[in-house]
């Protein structure tokens, strides 16, 4: 009975112990969870943070842009670099040209340039007085003109920022920037140029980030002065003023008694952006987890306390009834069979009888244990005993010789002997290179199936020796010249070197698998050796950042036929030039891969059939075992974007002529229509224009002008009573002397000769 219970106590506290283990996993992990997921929000915060700041700093790009186009534009030029005698441009020309300067900036609420000398304002839309413009247009909240003249117009600037400020009615908040003019002036300043930021566009940025709505995010200048935040304060607080900022970090930080989070970053023109995340905010699931993980775990252990004493009655009541069984000479009741200790007791008197069955089995499988042990060979996972007591003649082996080297054969085309492509074809295409192989090594070798479409070969040879090497270059071109002979099948082989040792199977089967490989490079239906490839194979493949600089501007320019050359270059070089290792020969072409995709990305091409063959194409170089063919899937991806890119040049340049068409038809009747006007219009160069407008109308646009001008004033002179001088002015020219000239150097007579030609017509008409 002592011995009974203490059987039974130890069984218990086996099946609880085990309980425990994961208990106490569970409890380890739960108490990582916690810092895990702090790190991974601070970790997201700050990315958000740099992508924020990435999409700020291109919105400055583009406000640096437009100063300079602003400073340099020369019809502004005249307004601070010519005195008031020579000025010959008139303000409603500057506010023409303000007008007309492109903002594409979004951040950029409105801007405008006061001029020192004269007091004056002078935006896009408007000239007026500083005291009209800051009182009535836009006012300043809290501040007079004075201040604001002081504080914002007065002194030198470049690129300073000002903290967020209400202006206008109804009131907005902006950051101002002020740049003073001409540039680089410091004593002769003549005017400054204001830009006002609007500051809702940056706060729809920042609340892109997670917990944007119960955090505190601040934005700060180069010179640590507060810019804006969402708490409203343009002030930092005492206790983030004290940190000394990097360049992009995260940290633990205190605030008011609170635990917070601080993630913080750098921009390009010095600005940080910070952001304080509550940390109970982040912990807020992990304490609601906390919770049910406790109760979880103390009703996993009641019952698993339960179930482990259940468990260990179970188990001990067969050793009950076998020690009974011993003690009485008693069989067990019947009731109690069913489980281990009554099979292995009925069992005992079974073997003698069984023993025979099992070896008619034995003698059955032998193939199928035969082929087992050849794989676990190749595996490295057997170690075969050949002392004279062991045999392994049960499954027809004889390793003999203390010398052996590995084959493999991988079919790679067999289309001409198979029809269907089904398992059963293939069925027959492995039972053919069973046999064969099998046939032709004899004792010497033994076959075993590796994959559906591969065969290895283990050969056991007497030495090493150029003999040995003889035999196995012999049979292996004996083997292949009969499949592709006689069968019509493409194969592959590759061998590996000849090792000393039974137990060194398993790493010549490695070494052909690494012979293998060098498909990528020598081709399919190749024979490959295992100590040619380890002398050759580059570590590395070439493709300089110049020639992905070169394949980007072809590809960007819809070029191929360059793409294409410099692609064959590349391969020349890296596959026929050098040995290039598959390894790197795959990762040559997963860098061409990566840079076609980064193209496509960034340009953003719509394009269903390109996105197909860019995911077909990351597939199949992950399977090919062909360089040629992973060559011409990178082709056809590079010719795919060069048709889109060239659809898409050819729709937006068409878009633009038929632009131009309309605006000279609608001021075509301005004496002011000019190459040069026109090229103004449109942001071009007149040279440009002049070569655009000819290659896809195929005349200049002077002469174009000039026909509409006379189709016009024909219509004119037929149909009306007007003078040749008002004819003229309605058609577009200042005197009637250029009319009268062009008229008739296309019409080859006066226009008053054309009206009289005309009048006489219309009476014998009628």
């Amino acid at each position: 009975m002592h011995r009974r219970k203490k059987v039974f106590l130890t069984l218990w506290l086996s099946y609880i112990a085990i309980l425990i283990i994961p208990v106490a996993i569970a409890a380890a992990m739960y108490s990582s969870m916690s810092s895990t997921m702090v790190d991974n929000a601070n970790r997201s915060n700050l990315a958000m943070l740099e992508q924020i700041k990435q999409m700020n700093d291109s919105q400055m790009q583009e406000i640096d842009r437009l100063i300079m186009q602003i400073a340099s534009h020369p019809k502004l030029q005249t307004l601070w670099s010519l005195p008031d005698s020579e000025r010959y441009i008139q303000y409603y020309e500057a506010v023409s040209a303000l007008k007309n300067i492109n903002n594409g900036n979004t951040f950029v609420h409105n801007f405008y340039i006061h001029l020192r000398n004269q007091d004056m304002i002078i935006s896009p839309t408007l000239k007026t007085d500083i005291k009209t413009y800051f009182r009535i247009i836009y006012p300043f909240k809290n501040k007079s003109v004075e201040q604001i003249k002081e504080q914002y117009l007065t002194g030198y600037h470049f690129k300073t920022y000002w903290p967020a400020i209400s202006i206008g009615e109804p009131a907005q908040n902006v950051i101002t920037t002020t740049v003073s003019l001409p540039l680089g002036e410091k004593e002769k300043t003549a005017a400054t140029l204001v830009l006002m930021i609007d500051e809702e566009k940056i706060f729809n940025m920042l609340r892109q980030i997670e917990w944007a709505n119960s955090s505190l995010l601040y934005i700060l200048d180069e010179t640590g002065q507060m810019l804006t935040s969402t708490s409203g304060i343009n002030e930092l607080p005492q206790e983030l003023s004290e940190i000394t900022l990097g360049a992009s970090h995260y940290q633990s930080f205190q605030l008011n008694g609170k635990q917070m989070m601080l993630s913080y970053t750098k921009g390009e023109n010095g600005w940080q952006y910070m952001s304080l995340i509550p940390k109970q905010l982040v912990l807020k699931k992990v304490n609601e987890t906390r919770s049910w993980a406790l109760w979880l775990l103390a009703v996993t252990f009641v019952v698993g306390s339960a179930a482990a004493y259940w468990m260990a009655y179970r188990s001990y009541s067969p050793i009950r009834n076998m020690v009974l069984t011993l003690l009485n000479g008693k069989s067990a009741p019947a009731a109690s069979m069913g489980n281990e200790y009554e099979f292995i007791q009925s069992s005992i008197q079974q073997n003698l009888a069984e023993g025979k069955q099992l070896k008619q089995m034995i003698d059955g499988h032998a193939p199928v244990v035969k082929a087992y042990f050849l794989m676990r060979l190749l595996k490295g996972q057997a170690e075969p005993d050949l002392s004279p007591e062991s045999s392994l003649d049960f499954m027809g082996l004889q390793l003999q010789h203390d010398y052996v080297f590995v084959l493999i054969v991988e079919v790679n085309d067999c289309s001409a002997f198979i029809k269907m492509d089904n398992e059963q074809e293939w069925a027959l295409v492995r039972f053919i290179l069973f046999n064969l192989s099998s046939e032709m090594a004899g004792h010497n070798g033994y076959a075993v199936e590796t994959e559906r479409n591969q065969l290895a070969l283990i050969f056991n040879v007497s030495d090493a020796s150029q003999s040995s090497q003889a035999y196995r270059e012999q049979f292996i071109h004996s083997f292949k010249q009969e499949i592709e002979g006689r069968f019509k099948i493409k194969i592959t082989i590759a061998s590996s070197s000849i090792r000393q040792g039974i137990s060194e199977i398993g790493g010549c089967y490695q070494e052909a698998l690494n012979a293998l490989d060098y498909q990528i490079v020598r081709g399919i239906s190749s024979i490959l050796y295992f100590e040619e490839m380890k002398e050759s194979g580059l570590t590395y493949f070439h493709y300089p950042q110049e020639d992905e600089g070169k394949l980007l501007n072809c590809l960007k320019s819809g070029d191929f036929a360059g793409a294409e050359q410099l692609l064959d270059q590349l391969y020349r070089h890296n596959f026929t030039s050098n040995k290039i290792s598959p390894e790197m020969g795959k990762g040559l072409f997963f860098g061409l891969l990566g840079t076609v995709m980064k193209l496509s990305n960034s340009l953003k091409l719509d394009n269903q059939q390109l996105f197909q063959h860019t995911s077909e194409t990351v597939k199949f170089i992950g399977s090919s075992l062909s360089s040629e063919e992973m060559l011409e899937q990178i082709k056809q991806l590079c010719r795919l974007i060069c048709s889109s890119i060239e659809e898409a040049k050819s729709q937006t340049t068409n878009k633009l002529n038929d632009q131009i068409l309309e605006y000279i038809l609608q001021q075509s009747s301005d004496n002011g229509l000019s190459l040069t006007s026109i090229a103004d219009q449109f942001a071009m160069t007149p040279q440009y224009l002049s070569s655009f407008f000819k290659k896809h109308n195929n005349m200049n646009i002077t002469d174009f002008i000039v026909g509409i001008r006379v189709k016009k004033a024909k219509s004119l002179l037929e149909a009306t009573g007007l003078t040749v001088q008002q004819v003229a002015e309605k058609v577009g020219y200042a005197t009637d002397i250029g009319f009268i000239r062009v008229f008739k150097k296309l019409e080859g007579v006066t226009p008053g000769k054309f009206r009289e030609i005309a009048l006489s017509k219309d009476q014998l008409s009628s």
